[in-house]
């Protein structure tokens, strides 16, 4: 089977979301919120975290407006593949799995795509909160009733970000353990047509 490039603008975002989340949960371990009296190296980093965090919210935004933008192109039935086609999709790929095959990647449904599309919910939903934080929480004093909602909110889905996050990287391993080409692919920055030529000259090769 050959798998689907993605564009240049989908791997773009994609690493820009590594980038951001991996800083964001890293930071989170060793910062130091306002109200604990911290060190300065730990407040620093907690105000590298809220920026870093406005990043990753403007990032999951222009993630989402592409994929919109793109539904023709299976964008959203990628992340979502709730249809019918795609409902089988993911059975398969599950049958896969427990045949302890590794299914094939890239750019289509089933339980890549549903993989992929429950990783940007969490990660959406972790970047949203951390923005209403930024809104709400006070810089002195104690946080009213809605400032704790968000933050325990955002605590809960960073669980999830977390979860995700090792869950997404053992899964890539895996994938280049198997034999697959799918991490290459995701990080090989050239345009369409230079990856047709590319294919081109390595099958008459």
């Amino acid at each position: 089977m050959v798998m689907k490039e993605w564009s240049l603008t989908t791997k773009f975002l994609h690493v820009g979301l590594l980038t951001t989340v991996t800083l964001q949960l890293i930071t989170s371990l060793v910062m130091d919120e306002p109200d604990d009296d911290g060190s300065l190296i730990g407040m620093a980093l907690f105000e590298a975290h809220e920026l870093i965090g406005l990043t990753a919210l403007g990032i999951v935004l222009l993630h989402w407006l592409w994929s919109l933008v793109n539904y023709t192109n299976g964008d959203l039935k990628h992340l979502f593949p709730w249809g019918a086609v795609g409902r089988q999709q993911i059975a398969s790929d599950i049958k896969a799995l427990l045949r302890f095959e590794m299914p094939q990647g890239g750019k289509r449904g089933g339980l890549p795509g549903l993989i992929h599309g429950l990783g940007l919910l969490a990660v959406s939903g972790a970047a949203l909160t951390g923005g209403m934080l930024f809104l709400l929480y006070p810089e002195f004093g104690e946080p009213g009733a809605l400032a704790e909602g968000f933050e325990e909110l955002h605590e809960g889905l960073a669980t999830l970000v977390w979860t995700y996050w090792v869950a997404h990287g053992s899964i890539a391993v895996l994938h280049h353990l198997s034999g697959h080409d799918t991490v290459k692919k995701m990080f090989t920055f050239t345009s369409e047509k230079d990856q047709q030529i590319e294919n081109v000259e390595k099958n008459h090769s």
